[in-house]
């Protein structure tokens, strides 16, 4: 007895010991292939293994390149794993690192961060990296999309609406169908977005966006992308501050979209169609009990705290989300009754409160759900401290007018009482015209501009809010510093180039050579075409004038050559004349003012130009600004921005052309309405102005003669160049 006893304790270890190793051999996976497949707008890494993988964290590494870390629980590294890369555009290497016993690492090394996520399908672990898009040319459909959309009917599909849950450290979207759609995952840039599009869908209200600023998200945006054929396209839109994990639950006419803070430990979901080709048999329909219980069953929430709600209506609401209200002909009592039990509140109800309710709410808030309900059964409802009550809209309205009256009564009744108030910032004229309308008809407001004070009387209960107002307006006024920076920056050059030259010859018996002829007997030749004693406009010579008389217009150089024979019968007279000048000049001004907000500020340097006129033998002078001028008038924005209209001259005179003694005003003006950061600098105006002139004087016909024709013209060039920039910085004074 004692041996079989013994015997059957054996076996039984045995037994035990087999089922240890069978479910030790079957706790750890192992990854068998990694294969990466380039897709029109995503990359899928394929992970095939012997189980279900169990990821226990995923984030991008914080320094070195954009790598993906995946933190695996319960695998085995000791097999050589396949990876085959391909020719993907986004991944450059995958390495699995060992990091315990039964844990491992798997990195994954991008060209740059993307979004991601993961999915199941038919044996594989599934990491969907969405490619981000630089350009939109045109709308990009996947051909596995057009064929799903090829082989299933049209469908009227509305978007119902979209819930929001916010936690301490997670985001969920869910998005609700009226049926199951085909859609469509993929990133753009400009800024980083993640859009989910949902085919032959109908948005019915105006696009609506919810303000997020956590977890790697700027806001949440729904609304209709595209109403055309051959598609109509709803649009749920994530604006991403940067690329990160994301999970994305599809159930037929459901989509719950998750953003966590930190590495994520959750399952793995599977996608209704997965990836590649085997199709999973899509989760059957739960039927609908024709008449379900009054108390609705509730699905839980992790949360204790209130989440607020996304809806596409324009009120806001943020009661606590209720999971699933559903009813079937459930007197209306009994669902506000239910309501408040979840909301924490009493309710009290007037005794013409009756009817039925039928609905099938989900994830909506507390608040949004009997706004609903009363709206349908033309109630309304009131909360006072903890205490809800449900009435009809005629008895509130009629109540919110009686209350009314009885307030203007007892404000006509009470006793008046007379305040002064001094102030500090604001005019009391200003502030007379705000506070008109809010005194009672009982009331009276005068001021004292002497001293800027306020008296107001009026009955006790008005002064509440008219001090309110009166703190309000009267605040110090914030001031702006503006300063401008005027650079005008002025280059000329000139170049004149010049020639005279004249000649005479003398043949005749006074000089001893005459020409042995009888005719001619004498010759004299003169080329120099002004007499003796007259001046000439470039320089005189021994001549006293030039056949070719080209000097340069304005000259400081000169040099004269004169050639003749022993008798001076025979003289050749030549100048050259030539000028070269150039100059640079810069003028800077830098006028500063400060003024308050929303008030002008003006600034003129210079001078004033007298000018003199004759009417009726009455002689009058006026005097004209020729002077830089800047008036400018600052408005402080919320953002603590500068919004300035800005008006910039810089008038000068110029007394080189005078005109009867007066100089005529050169203007240069920029007028401007800019936005500016505080601190920030922008350029108002920028004025160019260059000048290039070439003058040349010639003979007729002889200038052509190569060579030679250089002494028949004469050249002269000027060139000016004239610049004009406006710099402009405000600065709040704090």
């Amino acid at each position: 007895m004692k041996k079989k006893k013994t015997l059957q304790v054996l076996t039984l270890f045995c037994f035990l010991s087999m089922l240890w190793g069978y479910a030790s051999s079957q706790s750890s996976v192992s990854i068998n292939t990694i294969t990466v497949q380039t897709e029109e707008l995503n990359t899928l890494i394929f992970l095939e293994t012997s189980a279900p993988l169990r990821i226990t964290g995923t984030y991008y590494a914080e320094t070195g390149p954009a790598t993906i870390v995946i933190d695996l629980d319960k695998v085995t590294t000791d097999t050589e794993t396949q990876i085959d890369l391909r020719e993907s555009l986004v991944v450059e290497d995958i390495k699995i690192e060992k990091t315990g016993a039964e844990t491992a690492r798997l990195l994954i090394q991008l060209q740059e961060k993307v979004p991601y996520r993961f999915y199941a399908s038919n044996g594989y672990t599934v990491v969907e990296l969405n490619r981000i898009q630089r350009t939109l040319n045109g709308y990009i459909l996947t051909s596995e999309t057009r064929e799903k959309l090829e082989a299933i009917p049209k469908k009227a599909i509305q978007f119902v609406g979209v819930g929001i849950i916010e936690r301490t450290d997670s985001l969920e979207v869910t998005a609700k169908l009226s049926a199951e759609a085909i859609s469509q995952v993929f990133a753009l840039q400009n800024p980083l977005r993640l859009v989910v599009d949902f085919f032959d869908t109908l948005y019915p209200d105006p696009t609506y966006t919810y303000p997020v600023q956590r977890l790697g998200i700027f806001r949440v945006r729904t609304g209709q992308f595209q109403r055309e054929s051959p598609y109509t396209i709803a649009r749920l839109v994530f604006d991403l501050s940067e690329p990160r994990y994301y999970t994305l639950d599809i159930d037929r006419d459901e989509i719950l979209a998750s953003f966590t803070k930190g590495p994520v430990t959750r399952a793995i979901p599977t996608v209704p169609t997965p990836k590649p080709e085997v199709e999973v048999p899509p989760k059957p329909i739960e039927p609908v009990p024709e008449k379900p219980p009054v108390k609705p069953e509730v699905e839980p929430t992790e949360e204790v705290t209130r989440p607020k709600a996304f809806v596409s209506r324009e009120d806001r609401y943020t009661g606590e989300i209720i999971g699933a209200l559903r009813f079937y002909e459930a007197d209306i009592r009994d669902v506000i009754l239910w309501i408040a039990d979840f909301a924490g509140l009493n309710v009290i109800f007037d005794p013409e409160v009756r009817g039925p309710v039928t609905c099938d709410l989900r994830y909506i808030p507390w608040d949004q759900a009997l706004d609903i309900i009363l709206r349908q059964h033309k109630f309304g409802r009131t909360i006072d401290g903890n205490i809800l009550r449900i009435a009809t809209v005629a008895t509130l309205t009629r109540e919110d007018e009686e209350r009314r009256r009885l307030e203007e009564s007892r404000e006509l009744a009470g006793p008046l009482q007379t305040k002064y108030y001094e102030l500090s910032y604001a005019r009391a004229g200003d502030i007379r015209t705000l506070l008109a309308n809010k005194i009672s008809t009982r009331g009276e407001l005068t001021i004292d501009e002497r001293t800027n004070m306020l008296i107001i009387s009026d009955v006790i209960d008005r002064f509440d809010l008219l001090e309110q107002l009166i703190a309000v307006l009267d605040t110090p006024t914030p001031q702006v510093s503006i300063e401008a920076r005027v650079v005008e920056a002025t280059s000329n050059f000139v170049k004149n180039l010049g020639i005279q030259w004249g000649f005479r010859g003398d043949m005749d018996p006074f000089h001893g050579n005459p020409t042995s002829l009888q005719f001619p007997n004498s010759i004299n030749v003169d080329g120099a075409m002004i007499p003796q004693g007259v001046v000439t406009r470039g320089i005189g010579g021994p001549l006293g004038g030039y056949a070719i008389n080209l000097p340069a217009p304005s000259f400081s150089t000169a040099v004269g050559i004169s050639f003749a024979n022993i008798m001076n019968t025979a003289v050749i007279d030549m100048a050259l004349s030539a000028l070269e000048t150039s100059g640079e000049g810069r003028i800077i001004s830098s006028p500063s003012i400060t003024t308050q907000n929303n008030h002008q500020a003006e600034i003129i340097q210079g001078r004033q130009i007298p000018i003199q006129t004759v009417a009726n033998f009455t002689t009058s002078v006026r005097f004209q600004n020729a002077a830089l001028e800047l008036r400018a008038t600052p408005q402080i924005t919320a953002e603590g921005t500068i919004i300035m209209d800005i008006e910039i001259r810089n008038d000068a005179a110029d007394f080189a052309n005078l005109v009867n003694g007066i100089p005529p005003i050169t203007t240069q003006n920029a007028r401007t309405k800019v936005m500016i950061p505080d601190g920030g600098t922008t350029v108002i105006g920028g004025i160019y102005r260059t000048e290039d002139s070439i003058t040349r004087e010639k003979v007729p016909f002889l200038h052509k003669i190569p060579i030679l024709g250089l002494l028949f013209k004469n050249f002269a060039r000027t060139k000016q160049h004239r610049e004009l920039l406006i710099f402009i910085t405000p600065r709040i004074i704090q």
